[in-house]
């Protein structure tokens, strides 16, 4: 049996407006129970490097992306849930 995966013991997320969370530590791909009792998960599809960030829910390209509750750019790209969001699919504004 495997052991379940809870998001909030690898990556950080502060705001409830937050559509990405940020990688704590290397996470490997793979399903991620987001809260109490596994209601929500975020499937991983590539692993995600310690200090990059992870879609937490589609994000069409030029919508924002919000982390810590403000808006630090918008997507160049479609993100699905579970992507890596980096300079490859994020257009920045910091």
């Amino acid at each position: 049996m495997t052991a379940e995966k809870r998001l909030t013991d690898h990556a950080v997320i502060l705001s409830d407006r937050d559509n990405v969370a940020t990688a704590l530590v290397d996470m490997p791909p793979g399903e991620y129970v987001l809260g109490v009792g596994g209601e929500r998960t975020v499937t991983l599809t590539e692993a995600v490097a310690a200090g990059f960030k992870l879609a937490l829910a589609p994000i069409a390209a030029g919508r924002p992306v919000y982390k810590y509750g403000y808006a630090i750019g918008t997507a160049s790209a479609d993100i699905q849930p579970g992507q890596c969001v980096h300079v490859h699919n994020l257009d920045s504004a910091v």
